[in-house]
């Protein structure tokens, strides 16, 4: 199957909103070419980050998957360890909103993930072209909602939840990928000492601050960033340069929703609102309460945006 539209590159940003690779960096495939003897490349899907993705067939099972390759040759050894561990953290959770990811391997220097092929859009491309239903809005966010409940009981807190990691598929079924920044709750993770990892646009204040530490409230806050951006059509805080808009989700409280799109119904805005507290404790406990909170606006969804 062939996505409808080229389908998200899942790269993951690191202290700051990714650039494009010099060209002298990627090691491209070409159509045709075999990767690990297995894998018969199709054509170019995306790039991003430090990744770049293909459509491919595997010869082994004549099926179309999506094959991820690290673009930076001799990367160090904590890029590929971060790389590489979206596959161990994504086999233990097997769901229908979370991205499927089938392998790993390498070919001579490369590093490549296999996973699900989807047809549809990212969500980033969905709102670039236009403002979402309610209704949609909703679904999505339970979607969400019930991905982040089955990662975090099994221990894994997701750290970049952003459109660009939130794939709506052509039947409009919403799937969570990209754990390249994911972390076990349970297992001390590979960041450095005071390295920041997100996505500025999405980033909690205790992801910011480094204190209190992650937790599944972390993941609420980026999705209740997203749920902001679907209701009004624009971010909470933005800045030019990312530091000082890291420290606006620490310090500045956001423009109630409503304020900027009066039709919105008021339960929605407290919803939003109470994803986007300041202190993690402040928000909802759990993935499940949100997905309870989210379950009784739904007498109030079937209404189109102005």
């Amino acid at each position: 199957m062939r996505p409808s539209t080229p389908m998200s590159p899942h790269g993951t940003l690191l202290q700051g909103i990714a650039t494009p690779l010099p060209a002298s960096v990627v090691r491209g495939l070409v159509p045709a070419q075999v990767v690990a003897g297995r894998y018969r490349v199709e054509r170019w899907l995306g790039a991003g980050g430090s990744s770049t993705v293909y459509e491919v067939t595997d010869l082994h099972r004549n099926e179309r998957v999506a094959l991820k390759l690290l673009a930076v040759p001799h990367a160090e050894p904590h890029l590929v360890t971060r790389f590489l561990q979206e596959v161990q953290y994504v086999r233990a959770l097997e769901h229908v909103n979370i991205l499927r990811v089938f392998d790993a391997g390498s070919d001579g220097e490369r590093h490549f993930l296999t996973m699900e092929l989807l047809e549809g859009s990212d969500l980033r491309q969905v709102l670039a072209e236009r403002r979402p239903t309610w209704a949609e809005a909703l679904r999505w966010l339970t979607h969400a909602a019930v991905a982040l409940e089955h990662a975090h009981g099994r221990g894994v807190l997701h750290r970049d939840v952003k459109p660009a990691n939130l794939f709506v598929t052509r039947i409009g079924v919403l799937k969570l990928m990209d754990f390249g920044l994911a972390k076990s709750m349970h297992v001390a993770g590979t960041t450095a000492q005071g390295a920041v990892l997100g996505t500025p646009e999405y980033m909690a204040p205790e992801q910011v601050m480094g204190t209190p530490a992650v937790s599944p409230a972390t993941d609420l806050y980026a999705l209740g960033v997203v749920a902001y951006q679907m209701f009004t059509g624009q971010l909470p805080f933005r800045h030019e340069q990312p530091v000082p808009l890291m420290f606006l989700q620490v310090q500045q409280a956001p423009v109630p929703p409503r304020t900027l799109c009066p039709d919105l119904p008021e339960p929605f805005e407290r919803v939003v609102l109470k994803l986007l507290e300041k202190r993690p404790e402040d928000r909802y406990p759990d993935a499940a309460a949100l997905r309870t909170a989210l379950a009784k606006l739904w007498p109030y969804a079937f209404k189109a945006p102005a």
